[in-house]
């Protein structure tokens, strides 16, 4: 009979449960209400906003993010979930990009908003595609990437930064030759800040 056969699999589902609204607002990003990333290290470790948004794109809102240590772009995520997601939207205006950078233990996802995106990957950035509204691609770890807002209006890309365990976010180096150029600008002193919260500045290979 067919009772007698059971799904191979299937799991038994416990009942729903009631959720009280303080409990769901708690859970609920309002875009009104972010801040960029960048403002949260100016002020509490002295990081200066031109060398953040150089390392990141121009504008980070984080709204999501396993806590607020998962990762040096989690500063007071709007939803702190135990699901080893961080989900972020980066406002770019004409030409914004990050530095070219690799993820060693985390897949991050790029999915286009607004506007039109040229993605780079390799350690010179040396190969490319393009994303437009509703696109995504999800680089694998290790490479190097970066974006790049190609539009002549302010673009907007979703990022979704998946990994294992908290541990696994602070795994971000950027590329040799773009580390170079911005101890340059910045010096030693502003970079070692930024390792400091979770960066990393590659060196060339020997």
């Amino acid at each position: 009979m067919d009772g007698d056969h059971a799904q191979p699999g299937k799991r038994e589902m416990p009942p729903t449960r009631q959720a009280t609204r303080e409990e769901i607002v708690a859970r609920t990003s309002f875009f009104r209400d972010l801040k960029p990333q960048s403002t949260y290290y100016q002020k509490q470790e002295g990081i200066p906003d031109e060398a953040y948004s150089t390392v990141t794109a121009k504008t980070l809102y984080t709204l999501m993010a396993p806590s607020a240590k998962s990762g040096p772009m989690s500063a007071k995520p709007a939803i702190v979930a135990d699901d080893n997601l961080s989900v972020i939207i980066a406002e770019c205006p004409p030409g914004d990009k990050p530095m070219l950078h690799a993820h060693f233990h985390t897949t991050e996802h790029f999915f286009c908003l607004k506007g039109r995106f040229r993605v780079r990957w390799g350690d010179e950035g040396e190969q490319e595609i393009f994303l437009d509204p509703h696109d995504m691609i999800a680089v694998p770890k290790g490479v190097c990437r970066d974006f790049t807002n190609v539009t002549d209006e302010t673009a907007y890309l979703l990022v979704l930064i998946t990994g294992k365990a908290e541990e696994d976010y602070n795994d971000i180096g950027f590329a040799p030759s773009e580390s170079e150029v911005f101890k340059a600008k910045f010096g030693e002193a502003v970079a070692d800040k930024l390792e400091g919260i979770g960066f990393s500045f590659l060196n060339k290979r020997a």
